[in-house]
């Protein structure tokens, strides 16, 4: 760290760390800022990694007053499917590197991407379509989507053929599972639809 004030040339800094209040929206907040102060002029500068550290503080205080995904839940979703970042900026529409940046912790996501990224992270089968619509081939992606199918589908004719007590056909409970599968799809996108 220089220590040379930029503004008035006085060799007077130091390191504080103290209350910065900014405005998000409508709401008010506050988070411990570490600044480094001129004693001569007053002027506040960020040196270093306080910049930084400036900036995460204020996503993280945004992220908690909105109630969005953390980075980490965000990163988590990711690997979920076994996405990259570009991935889902395409899906979501968003520019080159923005969901670095959410999975950094450096910029908050908007309240509406935080909304879809919950849907995304509850339903794999409008994952799976959307990443069909935004055309990404991710063969990663499309293993899990499969994987997912499958163990929904193994999960619906276990339970046909439990409530049915053998009294249908191996053929039969296939294709009931096939019906069953596609119910649960209908409904579930019903359910989120209602809870949006």
């Amino acid at each position: 760290m220089s220590d040379i004030c930029v503004a008035c040339d006085h060799p007077t800094l130091t390191e504080q760390v103290v209350p910065f209040e900014f405005r998000h929206g409508q709401k008010s907040a506050t988070i411990q800022d570490s600044q480094t102060v001129c004693g001569t002029c007053g002027t506040v500068s960020y040196v270093g990694e306080q910049a930084s550290r400036h900036e995460l503080a204020v996503a993280t205080k945004i992220r908690e007053l909105d109630g969005l995904l953390s980075p980490e839940e965000l990163r988590n979703i990711r690997l979920k499917y076994a996405f990259r970042q570009t991935d889902l900026e395409a899906m979501l529409s968003v520019g080159p590197k923005t969901w670095t940046r959410w999975e950094r912790g450096k910029v908050p996501q908007s309240k509406a991407a935080d909304t879809l990224i919950r849907v995304l992270a509850k339903n794999p089968k409008i994952t799976s379509d959307l990443m069909e619509q935004a055309g990404i081939e991710n063969p990663a992606a499309r293993t899990i989507f499969a994987r997912i199918d499958e163990d929904t589908r193994r999960l619906a004719t276990a339970t046909l053929r439990a409530d049915l007590l053998n009294q249908a056909t191996e053929a039969d409970a296939g294709r009931l599972a096939t019906q069953a599968v596609e119910v649960v799809w209908a409904f579930r996108q019903g359910r989120e639809g209602k809870a949006a």
